[in-house]
């Protein structure tokens, strides 16, 4: 066992490894008492006999001896969640993601097993660049979760998925912190073609089908995997291209109610491994590596036969190198004419322009909301809780991350961010952080107009203590506290008692 990963309702998932084939893997076990031991580990052997390698694979289940256990594939990667914290995907892309998760379900649905719990966390996006449905048997029977029609349970669950997909919103009861999706009159949600412009009906049909909201083409109902892959296979796709650890994942767009954004060439912020964007398949053409195509010959010039009737080209040339030095010479007059700037300042006597506005004064500024960037698939159970108290000025109250087993998350993570919406676009003088005193970590302040660590980063600080980090009057929405190296506080966690951000509006 290397490291606790999460603790939950008498589970306890931890990260460890095969000595005797040197890999990670994932195993869960069990309080004592935990009353679903024997139907944990049925479901697991039942899961094992799958092959699609899609499907999360379980390697060793057992409930004989002392010690219940399930051991499994440790999977690395990009939540579904996780891609769309920027914004929903492109549609043929999200067709194609989708495709392969209900590929894998229809598999593992006629081989007689469910899922029952498909949420954002469950598709998986790995680093070696394939999708991945994790839980399945496993979390249902943890959460209690059961099924009449587990077809029918399970489709609505990837057409649920695919809605993500698409808008950006969960349209789920529970399990994603996207935001909700809007509902109808009829208290379903609305079609995705009403969130987002320019939807593909054929996909927009599909999703609706899938959760039975009525369409005009009053199709039947998607109430199978197999029905739900058949139906899009017929639709455009773009291809998921293998993308190796540090590349790319399936492209994403900004949310119709976020704005894109753009940053800096320059810019020195740490990037994560699979953060970039691909394009889709119609601009993907323009990414090749082929040479251009030449430019056109210009029109040979043809010279006038006679005497007198033509103008050669040295001729030509030299009038027109005469017009340019007269329009520069007629600029230069022109902008010496008044004497001034043209400004709306005005010079001192050492000629020195002056400005006449004053500087705004720097003050405390609201924050809107605390947010987490969690990432999965193993995602901290203890951040997303709690997060008003960094923010709630009380000497008593803490935000907090779960323990870990050193400084680097135990080599789980690069890091965990809280993340402070102002609400609106603002430029950040310093950011003031009250932390418990012990030894240092590193904590990385980036600020920007996406809450994801791939914001510009503006400056460090020791995650201990009492301490600032200069703003350097960067702007944007979002302030966030990216916690790459953890502070040894009796316990390697980051804990923060109070933050608050300073600039002007």
């Amino acid at each position: 066992m290397d490291d606790r990963v999460s603790e939950a309702g008498g589970s306890t998932f931890w990260k460890a490894t095969d000595e005797i084939l040197a890999r990670p893997v994932a195993v869960l076990t069990f309080a004592p008492g935990f009353p679903r031991v024997h139907d944990v580990v049925t479901a697991a052997r039942a899961a094992s006999r799958l092959t699609d390698p899609r499907l999360t694979q379980v390697f060793d289940a057992d409930d004989s001896g002392e010690q219940a256990y399930v051991v499994s594939e440790w999977v690395t990667g990009e939540t579904l969640e996780d891609l769309l914290i920027e914004g929903p995907m492109e549609p043929g892309r999200a067709a194609a993601f989708l495709l392969e998760a209900a590929e894998a379900l229809a598999s593992a649905h006629a081989a007689g097993q469910a899922h029952l719990c498909l949420t954002p966390h469950n598709l998986v996006w790995t680093s070696g660049g394939t999708v991945k449905v994790t839980g399945l048997g496993v979390e249902a029977v943890l959460a209690g979760s059961t099924s009449d029609a587990p077809a029918a349970e399970d489709t609505q669950g990837l057409g649920q998925l695919l809605y993500a997909a698409l808008t950006g919103h969960w349209c789920g009861t529970d399990g994603a912190q996207l935001p909700i999706a809007p509902s109808g009159p009829d208290g379903r949600p609305v079609p995705p073609g009403q969130l987002r412009r320019g939807m593909p009906q054929d996909i927009d049909e599909i999703t609706c089908r899938s959760l039975h909201i009525p369409t005009r083409g009053a199709q039947e109902p998607l109430n199978a995997p197999s029905a739900f892959v058949a139906a899009l296979k017929k639709v455009p796709r773009s291809p998921l291209p293998f993308v190796p650890l540090g590349g790319s994942t399936p492209g994403v767009v900004s949310r119709p109610d976020n704005p894109p954004h753009s940053h800096s060439s320059t810019s020195t912020s740490p990037v994560d491994p699979l953060s970039h964007t691909v394009p889709d398949a119609g601009s993907s053409r323009t990414q090749r590596t082929s040479a251009p195509p030449r430019a056109p010959r210009p029109a040979p010039v043809r010279h006038a036969s006679g005497g007198g009737g033509g103008i050669s080209m040295p001729v030509l040339a030299a009038i027109a190198v005469g017009v340019l030095i007269l329009v520069a010479l007629g600029g230069w007059g022109l902008s010496r004419m008044g004497g001034g700037d043209g400004g709306d300042g005005s010079k001192d006597k050492a000629g020195t322009k002056t400005s006449t506005s004053a500087k705004p004064t720097s003050q405390k500024l609201t924050i809107q909301a605390p947010l987490a960037y969690n990432r999965g698939p193993h995602p901290d159970g203890a951040a997303p809780s709690d997060l008003g108290k960094a923010t709630d000025s009380s000497k008593t109250s803490y935000w907090t991350t779960q323990h870990y087993s050193s400084a680097t998350y135990g080599g789980l993570r690069s890091g965990i961010g809280l993340v402070l919406d102002m609400g609106k676009t603002v430029t950040v003088s310093d950011v003031k952080v009250l932390m418990p005193a012990g030894a240092p970590g590193t904590v990385e302040l980036h600020i920007g107009d996406s809450p994801t660590s791939s914001t510009p980063q503006i400056s460090t600080g020791p995650a201990s203590g009492q301490f600032e980090l200069a703003g350097k009057q960067a702007k944007g929405r979002y302030v966030m506290l990216w916690f790459t190296k953890l502070p040894n506080i009796g316990e390697f966690k980051a804990k923060v008692r109070d933050v608050a951000v300073y600039g002007t509006e």
